[in-house]
């Protein structure tokens, strides 16, 4: 029988564990502290950003909303380095991507690492692939969490995984390579990912295109963690096709795999964060 890797479900467990664990830390006179902030005007970032916070308070977290929607970035990097030295902020998360004409990096390379809660500095990046101890992005731990929730070993597999983003592909190749794996990382646009895929014990797509891994492209057994959105009016699709599905022992669906589970994940390494 197929598993199914239940991301709102795991969700559900985890913003259970993290207000306990606020509640704790209260109890010792620690409350923990999340900065978020967004920059320019677009209204669905804005959302997102706002739902954060709500969440945030609503497990006991205390949370700063920072909406910068004309700015430099001077007065970006001025905001990250304030909250840097806030003794009752312990996490700070950048918003992705940044409004038109910021610097990415100069933002997130700018976020104290002992303050990078969502993984997305270089600092961050290099101690990932390095093995030592750090916050990685939240899309790397919701793949891990959920290994670990339904009793599957991320261990002596062949990992294939396909996409170039900074925030998730690139840095759990990283994180595998510290892992007895072996792992193999292609650019979606990659010729040979068809024949790679046949070749994977686990399969982490970020491809973006409706249903492009189909049956012939992953062997019995395959355990699938798809990343993929493709939005058809209000419906969103993955990037495995149902039939490639049907041959995995488990999966993530889409919608309902690991995105749910960004925002919960966020959250916990803001407390983790509260707790050093």
């Amino acid at each position: 029988m197929t598993l199914v890797l239940d991301g709102r479900e795991t969700t559900e467990k985890v913003m259970e564990e993290v207000a306990a664990e606020v509640e704790a830390l209260k109890a010792g006179g620690v409350t923990p502290g999340l900065a978020l902030v967004l920059t320019g005007g677009d209204k669905n970032s804005a959302r997102y950003v706002k739902l954060k916070k709500r969440r945030a308070e609503k497990v006991g977290i205390y949370a700063e909303f920072h909406h910068l929607e004309q700015t430099t970035d001077e007065e970006l990097v001025a905001l990250i380095q304030r909250l840097n030295e806030d003794p009752k902020i312990h996490g700070i998360m950048v918003q992705l991507p940044l409004a038109e004409g910021l610097g990415e990096l100069k933002a997130v390379d700018a976020i104290a690492p002992e303050k990078d809660v969502d993984g997305l500095s270089p600092n961050t990046l290099g101690k990932i692939l390095m093995g030592e101890e750090t916050y990685p992005p939240a899309g790397v731990e919701a793949i891990m969490e959920l290994f670990r929730r339904y009793g599957l070993s991320p261990e002596n597999k062949h990992w294939v995984v396909v996409g170039s983003s900074n925030f998730l592909s690139k840095p759990l190749a990283a994180y595998l390579m510290n892992m007895k794996v072996r792992v193999t990382r292609a650019g979606e646009r990659c010729p040979h990912v068809p024949e790679l895929l046949k070749t994977a014990d686990v399969v982490s797509t970020e491809i973006q295109r409706k249903h492009f891994v189909t049956a012939d492209m992953v062997k019995p057994g395959v355990i699938v963690i798809d990343n993929g959105n493709t939005y058809e009016g209000k419906k969103v699709y993955g990037d495995v096709s149902p039939e490639a599905l049907e041959k995995a022992s488990a999966y993530t669906p889409v919608p309902g795999g690991t995105g749910p589970m960004l925002i919960a994940l966020l959250l916990k390494a803001t407390v983790k964060a509260a707790s050093n």
